[in-house]
């Protein structure tokens, strides 16, 4: 393995701390701000590195910096949380067909149990402060109090919504004025809201 440069040593730190401190990588953006070079010139940095495989770059996403080496230090303190997409009827919430990718978050941050990650879309749950592009932080559990924000599988889709029963009805409700409640007889709760992340 090749060694790095000063510069290439200084990002390659750089995103070691930031990945430590958040959870997630910076994106080229970030380490071009930081180190007052241009996004194509953080970028050819990060292609450099990669190639003397120190880290791993996924085109076209962002934050998709993988570590190769010093991994074990700097995800120490960070779990691993499966982030679901769309959901296949029958199978278990985190069997591999529905997980996209797994990303890393602080431990401190998270409770305990079995946890998996939702990617919120949509702006049906805004007034509970749940914006489009989010990353909910759900507890695996098959039920849920009223009044708690559930992920409800809802044809195939996880949603998120406020849950209310009734001795007849369960009602899944938005948390926006421009979407209805949705009624149901029965409903199958995947989890409990714990943790909301945001990336800027």
């Amino acid at each position: 393995m090749k060694p790095l440069t000063k510069k290439q040593q200084a990002i390659f730190s750089f995103i070691k701390q930031t990945i430590k401190k958040t959870g997630f990588p910076p994106t080229v953006r970030e380490i071009g701000n930081q180190f007052s070079i241009t996004v194509k010139g953080a970028y050819d940095h990060l292609k450099a590195i990669e190639k003397k495989g120190y880290l791993r770059c996924e085109a076209g996403k962002s934050r998709a910096i993988e570590l190769l080496i010093d991994k074990e230090d700097v995800y120490a303190d960070v779990r691993s949380i499966p982030l679901v997409g769309t959901i296949a009827a029958g199978i278990p919430i985190l069997a591999q067909e529905n997980i996209e990718r797994y990303i890393q978050l602080p431990s401190g941050f998270l409770p305990e149990g079995t946890l998996f990650g939702l990617k919120v879309k949509g702006d049906s749950m805004t007034g509970a402060g749940i914006y489009d592009g989010d990353i909910a932080i759900i507890r695996q559990q098959p039920s849920a109090n009223n009044g708690e924000i559930v992920a409800a599988l809802i044809d195939n889709e996880a949603t998120l919504k406020i849950l209310k029963k009734t001795e007849r009805k369960v009602q899944l409700l938005p948390a926006n004025e421009k979407y209805n409640p949705i009624t149901t007889d029965t409903v199958t709760i995947l989890g409990v809201l714990k943790a909301l992340f945001r990336t800027y």
